[in-house]
């Protein structure tokens, strides 16, 4: 199988995770074009994906909408905008109708927002994920912060202070991944050996595009099984509107 990544839509208004196989737009700024995005082909690995290893369904949430995508301006490792902080809570309550069993999620402070406020109360432990990060890695706003900020956030967070491996996902290693290209792949490695039958995953439009090729927006709900075969590792089931908050890109 292969992935391909695109540019999004213009927008407006392991060492580092366990069991290891953007949107640009920015208003005054260039855009990706497709053709700079190759071709992800992921190596015939024992990890990779395939149809009797990893989770039996992978359930992907975008981020809610953060105040990048509100001002257009790369804001270093942007929060979520109010209407993104009302997107994700809206999730609380829903999210656990889709039976994740454990939640990677995404360094970015964007999505451990949205995760912490989603999955608030649910059984689910929530794990970051280094290899969840948004592709675009130029962009200030997908630069992950240090440890010691990510848990000054997690401490004004629903569940924050159980959030696992944040050391692991903001520390880099000698093995990181040198391309986003590469850190897909990973994911994918970290997916295929992960035992349970269900894993959401919170992360980025990059990421869920490269993955099973949807157009993901804000706070969006992706159900995916895997697939043998194709341009994506995924096929998508369904895709879900946030139950509440306004409609964001």
């Amino acid at each position: 199988s292969s992935i391909s990544t695109t540019s999004p839509p213009h927008v407006a208004g392991a060492s580092h995770c366990p069991g290891v196989s953007g949107p640009m737009g920015h208003k005054g700024k260039r855009q990706k074009a497709d053709d700079e995005w190759q071709t992800v082909t992921p190596a015939r690995e024992p990890t990779q994906l395939g149809a009797c290893e990893g989770p039996s369904r992978v359930v992907l949430l975008r981020h809610g909408q953060s105040l990048m995508n509100l001002t257009q301006e790369d804001i270093p490792d942007s929060v979520l905008s109010e209407d993104g902080l009302k997107q994700a809570a809206s999730w609380h309550g829903f999210i656990g109708r889709f039976g994740a069993e454990v939640v990677l999620v995404s360094p970015l402070r964007r999505a451990v927002q949205t995760a912490c406020l989603a999955f608030e109360g649910e059984a689910a432990p929530l794990e970051l994920c280094r290899h969840a990060r948004e592709l675009w890695w130029d962009e200030k706003v997908n630069m992950p912060g240090t440890p010691a900020e990510m848990r000054r956030l997690l401490r004004g967070l629903p569940g924050g202070k159980e959030v696992q491996e944040v050391d692991e996902a903001l520390v880099p290693g000698s093995d990181d991944p040198e391309t986003e290209e590469d850190s897909i792949r990973r994911l994918q490695q970290v997916l295929a050996a992960r035992p349970e039958s269900t894993v959401a995953v919170v992360c980025h439009w990059g990421v869920i595009n490269a993955l099973c090729g949807a157009n993901a927006s804000n706070c969006d709900v992706i159900e995916c099984e895997p697939r043998v075969g194709g341009r994506f590792n995924f096929r998508i089931l369904d895709q879900h509107k946030p139950p509440g908050g306004p409609r964001t890109s």
